[in-house]
């Protein structure tokens, strides 16, 4: 999953998407409120669908609306430092940081043991957690696969989100990290 020079990027969205403002990203994401993308062309294009509905739901699109865009950006390396980092796998890292993220008030008895480089990230990647992720962290942390600290009850929510079932997400946080991404093209699907 690591980035590389010259790595092209995928965001899927209900519209197209030339110029990145992070002002305009939601909160409450797997990483965190920030700029998303994916490595995989055909992972974004399933994603399509559920941007358009999410745009229709708050009144952002109409409901006649039924095409969505993949905007396509090519990553460049920073002379100067950027700070990336990259969970290797779903572990239990992984786990708390999402749940931090998507669950923050039952989640911040955690906060202690992540560790503090991931809350000065520019760039953090990972593997997606499934469609279902709130109500499966929600059960974790309020311990109904026990302990949240014990390892059955991490490889319980790990296996419930399903991170094998997508490939990866990379997630831009600072205007830093978005000037390494060069816009290519937005293509349209009909959904």
């Amino acid at each position: 999953m690591k980035l590389q020079n010259g790595m092209l990027l995928f965001h899927a969205s209900y519209t197209a998407v030339e110029k990145i403002d992070l002002s305009l990203c939601k909160s409450g994401k797997d990483f965190g409120r920030g700029f998303y993308l994916t490595s995989n062309q055909a992972q974004a294009q399933k994603f399509i669908s559920a941007s358009v509905k999410k745009a229709q739901n708050y009144g952002t699109i109409p409901f006649t609306q039924k095409h969505g865009f993949i905007s396509s950006f090519c990553y460049h390396t920073r002379e100067d430092p950027i700070n990336i980092y990259e969970f290797e796998s779903a572990n239990k890292e992984w786990l708390w940081f999402i749940s931090q993220n998507r669950r923050k008030s039952l989640a911040e008895n955690l906060l202690p043991f992540i560790d503090k480089s991931i809350m000065n990230a520019d760039i953090i990647i990972g593997k997606i957690a499934n469609d279902t992720t709130n109500p499966v962290i929600t059960t974790y942390l309020s311990g109904l696969y026990g302990d949240i600290r014990s390892e059955s009850a991490i490889r319980i929510a790990i296996s419930m989100l399903m991170p094998e079932k997508l490939k990866d997400q990379y997630c831009f946080f600072s205007e830093k990290a978005i000037n390494c991404l060069k816009f290519i093209e937005a293509r349209k699907y009909v959904i």
